[in-house]
This record gives structure tokens, C-alpha cells and sequence, in this order.
């Protein structure tokens, strides 16, 4: 009895839906309102993007570790040379040591404890290396920063040679023009692409956007747009263009704050409003960041 109860229960709720809704409501709705399933509304609100089957492969980069100098310390440096058919807007490398590596090969100090990191610590590892530097196909990144652990640089390009790639992550701007990422795995040679895409270039028509130029550059991004603030990440920028950025933001109205100081990789500058503009570039990823606020009373 409780089973055919429910049964009946079921289908008089079907045939209470079916005369409240369905297919009245959607007839006597405003010809101009856009009623899902009604037309191909519903099937353009609902396509999935196209999948992307084509991407670069991490056989098709050749690289590199060198021995250089930064900021007054010998460290190893990260070329590779795009050999894709796509412009790579940025790389993530994870590495493993090899098997079997000692510390009397590798020769690591670790910058906290200052001492040499042990055999058993090497297993442990994960150098990784991050590349932010917009390379088209046929075109070399040079000098990106190489870690053997969180915040601390490989000595030399000898220790980099006891490690092997185990991951990666490229990204790269897909036949939509878009921002696309694929996943590599060494262990077992697969790809794995994502479904996100993200524009390349995102500005902002806010107030203080509009007191600052424009980057002339193919990526950027606003990571943030207030009252109180807005700060921006422009890519894919050599040192003179930044130089000339500058320029504009004085043509702009904004005073060096440091007259006397040599502009480096920073600038602050503040117009007759009170506003403050203060650029950062940071050379070895060809990137600039901008930030825009009202300087305190």
C-alpha cells in the first residue's frame, strides 16, 4: 500500500507542475525577454567552448642552465628556446634530483641552517623553476630564476645537472587568443590541457586607471579596483619601454618623489590630486607592476 501511496503521490505532483508551468509560461512571456528553452537562447548560454587538442609539448623546448651572476651572487640561470608553433606566455618547471645524488656532489648550502644539505634531505627536494618571460616560437628566454628550494637559488649550473623534470605547466596563448594551460608528467609522458581560458589583457575605465597610461603590451591584468586602490601586472616589458612608461606618467602630471635618486627598478611619482603612482620592474621576468592609491593627508 505505501509503495502505490507513493506512486499516486509522485504523479500528482507531475500533473500539478504541468498545469502551473511548462509551456503557458513560456508563450505568455514578453517578446522581448529571452526565455530559456524557448529558442537558441538556451543552446548559446549552454555550448561548451571548443576543446583545445593542440598546445606546445616539453619536447619542443630546448633548455639550458648557465652560470651567472645576480645581484652580486653567483647563481645558475634558466634559458630555453621556444620551438612550438605557439607563444609560451609562461613556464613552471618541478624538478626531482636524480637517484643517488650525495651531498658531496651537490654541494648545496642551506641558507638557513648554513650548512650542507644532507643525503637524506636530497631526496626530498623539488627544484623548480619559474618562467614569466613571453616567448614567441623561435624566440629564447634567457636569465629566468631557477630555486633549488623555496627562496634559494642553485650556486651554479653543475648542480642543476644532478636533477631531472618531473612536471610542468605551460602557458600559452591558444588560436582563440586566448590564455590556455597544458600539464605535463614525466612519469608517464601524458598531457593533460585545461578547460580555463584567460584573456590576455584585462584594464579598467576606474578613476584612477584613467590618470596613468596604458601599458602597450599584449598581457596584463588587474588584480585589483577600488575606491582606496588599483593595482595592475603588465608583462611581456623590456627595461627601456619601462623607462618610457615613466616618462608618460610625468607627461601625466606625476612629480618624482626622488628627484635626486638614479630610477632604477622603481619609481614613485604623485600628481597635484594627491595621488601616488609607484611602478616596479623586475628585469629577469620582463614585467612591471603598477599601483595606484591617494597618498595619506
Amino acid at each position: 500500500m505505501k509503495k502505490w501511496f507513493a506512486i499516486i503521490l509522485m504523479l500528482a505532483l507531475f500533473l500539478a507542475f504541468a498545469g502551473c508551468g511548462g509551456e503557458a509560461s513560456v508563450q505568455d512571456a514578453p517578446a522581448d525577454e529571452k526565455v530559456i528553452g524557448s529558442s537558441e537562447t538556451e543552446a548559446n548560454m549552454t555550448a561548451e567552448p571548443k576543446k583545445v587538442t593542440d598546445y606546445p609539448k616539453i619536447e619542443e623546448l630546448s633548455w639550458t642552465f648557465r652560470n651567472t651572476v645576480r645581484y652580486e651572487e653567483p647563481v645558475a640561470a634558466f634559458d630555453y628556446t621556444n620551438n612550438s608553433d605557439f607563444t609560451i606566455v609562461r613556464l613552471d618547471l618541478i624538478f626531482k634530483m636524480k637517484e643517488g645524488v650525495t651531498s658531496e656532489q651537490l654541494q648545496f648550502v642551506d641558507p638557513i641552517s648554513d650548512s650542507l644539505i644532507s643525503d637524506e634531505e636530497i631526496a626530498d627536494l623539488e627544484p623548480y623553476v619559474l618562467d614569466w618571460i613571453v616567448c614567441d616560437p623561435g624566440e629564447t628566454a634567457e636569465n629566468a630564476v631557477c630555486y633549488m628550494t623555496y627562496n634559494a637559488e642553485p650556486t651554479n649550473a653543475e648542480q642543476c645537472a644532478l636533477m631531472e623534470l618531473d612536471y610542468a605547466d605551460i602557458y600559452f596563448i591558444g588560436a582563440d587568443g586566448k590564455e590556455h594551460s597544458v600539464s605535463y608528467s614525466a612519469e608517464n609522458g601524458g598531457y593533460s590541457v585545461s578547460d580555463a581560458a584567460e584573456e590576455l589583457f584585462v584594464w579598467s575605465d576606474s578613476d584612477y586607471a584613467g590618470m596613468i597610461p596604458k601599458p602597450e603590451t599584449r598581457i596584463a591584468t588587474v588584480e585589483r579596483d577600488d575606491e582606496e586602490c588599483f593595482y595592475a601586472e603588465a608583462y611581456d616589458i623590456s627595461y627601456d619601454y619601462y623607462l618610457t612608461y615613466i616618462e608618460e606618467c610625468e607627461q601625466m602630471g606625476f612629480a618624482n618623489d626622488y628627484p635626486d635618486d638614479t630610477t632604477s627598478i622603481s619609481f614613485s611619482g604623485t600628481n597635484a590630486e594627491g595621488v601616488n603612482v609607484d611602478l616596479r620592474f623586475i628585469d629577469y621576468m620582463q614585467y612591471m607592476e603598477i599601483t595606484v592609491e591617494r597618498t595619506e593627508s
